[in-house]
């Protein structure tokens, strides 16, 4: 009897790439209840990776699929912000260096990309830290974030340009700032600039992350404490 590693070898070793892909739906039809995880089984792994190129899901596949990677990146998501806090006043301390790699690191696992390193220090009376200027794609929209944090008064200053694939100015793109709780602490919508500048947003104590929004698409930031 032909073992599962046997048939797969078999699948992998199929003519061309279509036909490869529709001996893998035979092969997954015929041994449904004993197929690997994803990531259990290299072989298997690279027929499913082959076979994706050259054949649809049905609709109820497709849904199946959808629903199940939007909670395992949902989970590493949280699995992320859970581990990983940023508490402000370390970006102020003898840990000032650690800080800033943490949330270097915890915006790269949101795929935020670091346009400007958090550690600036800046004011005279009022001391305000930076935690950098960093940029993602939302939607259509091509978003940079600025965010500083005013030490004295525990206040943020948050600065949003939202531009098109063409570089021109977007206007109706959201900034949220919003409380680990759920409550929205602050929200505007960039201008005909596409922009928007909140100087002096009232904070703390407590964690807060900042949300872009447009076309209901939702780019995150990894939570910070104040």
């Amino acid at each position: 009897m032909k073992s599962l590693k046997d048939e797969l070898a078999k699948v992998l070793n199929a003519k061309d790439e279509a036909a490869a892909a529709e001996a893998f739906q035979k092969f997954c039809a015929k041994h449904g209840t004993a197929l690997p995880l994803p990531g259990e089984d290299r072989q298997f792994d690279k027929a499913m990776w082959a076979a994706a190129e050259y054949a649809k899901l049905s609709k109820k596949d497709e849904g199946i699929l959808r629903r199940v990677t939007g909670k395992l990146l949902g989970e590493q998501q949280a699995d992320v912000v859970g581990a990983a806090v940023l508490k402000l006043k370390d970006l102020v301390g003898q840990s000032k260096e650690a800080a800033i790699g943490t949330w270097q690191d915890m915006l790269s696992a949101m795929a935020w990309q670091q346009m400007v390193p958090a550690g600036a220090l800046r004011g005279v009376g009022t001391q305000m830290v930076s935690l950098g200027t960093f940029a993602k794609t939302v939607d259509d929209a091509d978003v940079q974030v600025n965010i500083g944090w005013m030490v004295d008064k525990d206040q943020l200053r948050v600065l949003l340009q939202a531009k098109d694939s063409s570089d021109e100015a977007l206007p109706d793109v959201e900034l949220r700032i919003k409380e680990a709780g759920g409550k929205v602490v602050y929200s505007r919508m960039t201008n005909e600039d596409g922009a928007v500048v909140a100087p002096n947003v009232q904070v703390g104590p407590g964690r807060y992350r900042i949300e872009v929004v447009r076309n209901d698409k939702v780019a995150e930031t990894p939570y910070f404490e104040v």
